[in-house]
């Protein structure tokens, strides 16, 4: 069973990198330059996981999970901060959206083990259902 896993950054070189790590994995991964275009697909697809750099122009992360979030309540959120900018979340709704925080700049086994555990706790609180590519 392979889930769809979209992340979101503003560097392409950064997005290309992710996609190297991840080729492996058994996940659809997505990979967005512009939050705006992201959003665009959040209800094509069932999302199991959404990564969000926190600094993304035009929105922001955190305001971008809460889109995410309201449009698919299931999908587990993931954002990518350096450690000021987690340090001083203090909104209420940044625990309803995000599930988990990893720092920049990313170690590949911390990024992994975060997407993995995202997945097993959406599978755990979804059900085992097939999550493919097609609605």
């Amino acid at each position: 069973m392979k889930f769809n896993v979209m992340f979101v950054d503003d560097s392409m070189s950064f997005l290309e990198s992710l996609q190297w790590l991840f080729k492996d994995e058994p996940y659809y991964l997505f990979t967005f330059d512009n939050p705006l275009d992201a959003l665009k697909v959040i209800g094509t697809l069932e999302w199991a996981v959404v990564v969000a750099d926190r600094s993304i122009q035009k929105m922001g992360g955190l305001e971008f999970l809460k889109r995410v979030r309201a449009d698919s309540p299931r999908t587990m959120g993931i954002i990518m901060s350096d450690d000021n900018e987690i340090a001083g979340e203090s909104d209420s709704s940044y625990s309803e959206c995000v599930y988990r925080c990893v720092k920049k700049p990313l170690k590949k086994n911390e990024i992994k083990q975060a997407v993995k555990m995202a997945i097993a706790y959406y599978e755990t609180n979804v059900g085992s259902k097939e999550h493919a590519t097609s609605t």
